[in-house]
């Protein structure tokens, strides 16, 4: 069967994406970007989950980043909000992502994580498809949020010559 700890960073991924969408909405501006956003979103992590489910190297390592980076990115937040209502959201994206990195470490020790090193075929063990369908779902809401607007202006120059 499938470890308790794959469903708990599923589900932790889920409410910090749901968390992202109540306090930043959707993306504005044109709808086909962002359609194409939340398709291309939905079909990456998808294709990532099931690839983490699978314990397949390269997308264990790639969750560990994206992970990693959301817990700092968490924090930096943390430090610098402005009101109480910003601050809870701020410590339940935090934990949502705590949660994520702890769920995704113990997956690692789990004996299907062992089996699944081993690369039995597809077919065997328990489906995994109710997980991928939560990656997708997680992907879709980050692309439909996108790239949040904080304020902050790059400028990029090149000169040639």
């Amino acid at each position: 069967p499938l470890p308790r700890s794959i469903w708990v960073i599923a589900w932790a991924s889920l409410a910090g994406q749901v968390l992202l969408v109540v306090r930043h909405g959707g993306r504005v501006g044109d709808e086909l970007s962002q359609v194409l956003s939340i398709v291309l979103g939905a079909l990456l992590v998808g294709y990532l989950s099931a690839g983490v489910i699978r314990a397949r190297r390269v997308r264990i390592m790639l969750a560990w980043v994206v992970l990693t980076l959301a817990f700092v990115g968490g924090l930096a937040d943390l430090v610098s909000v402005d009101d109480l209502g910003q601050a809870a959201h701020a410590v339940l994206a935090l934990a949502a992502g705590a949660v994520s990195l702890v769920g995704l470490a113990r997956f690692c020790r789990s004996d299907w994580y062992a089996w699944q090193r081993t690369r039995p075929s597809a077919r065997e063990g328990a489906s995994i498809s109710h997980l991928v369908v939560i990656g997708v779902l997680v992907g879709a809401l980050g692309g439909y949020v996108g790239l949040v607007d904080s304020g902050v202006t790059t400028r990029v120059n090149v000169n040639v010559g």
